[in-house]
């Protein structure tokens, strides 16, 4: 009699075992892959709308008349089909003509900043 050449019970289960805690482990790095992505591009974004809005004030004509004042300000700008706050705090320093300010960015309906951007402005 010929043996039959397959195989067993056995090592179908264990194959199939092997394949299942694969198959998991794939699809679980593919899932962080695709989160990371995502916060990878918002980050991105955010940063873009702090550099923008740092390169704006930068490009402002100064002057002893013409200089940003001290305080807060906050707009709301929408990218896509997000919207974003984009809040500009403007601080005074030691030096009277140069202005410390700190850009933060917040996706809408969220209270931790995505991205805070500081730099300073000179009077002259």
């Amino acid at each position: 009699m010929k043996a039959n050449r397959g195989f067993t019970l056995v090592e179908v289960m264990v194959a199939l075992v092997v394949f299942a805690v694969v198959s998991v482990a794939l699809v679980r790095n593919t899932t962080q892959s695709l989160r990371q992505a995502g916060q990878i591009q918002e980050k991105t974004i955010a940063w873009w709308l702090a550099e923008n809005r740092m390169s704006a004030l930068r490009m402002l004509e100064r002057s002893d008349n013409n200089f940003p004042s001290v305080g807060v300000s906050r707009e709301v700008i929408e990218t896509g089909d997000v919207s974003w706050e984009v809040e500009t705090d403007i601080e005074s320093t030691e030096n009277d003509y140069v202005r410390r300010v700190v850009v933060s960015v917040y996706r809408e309906s969220n209270d931790v900043s995505s991205v805070e951007l500081v730099g300073f402005l000179g009077r002259y």
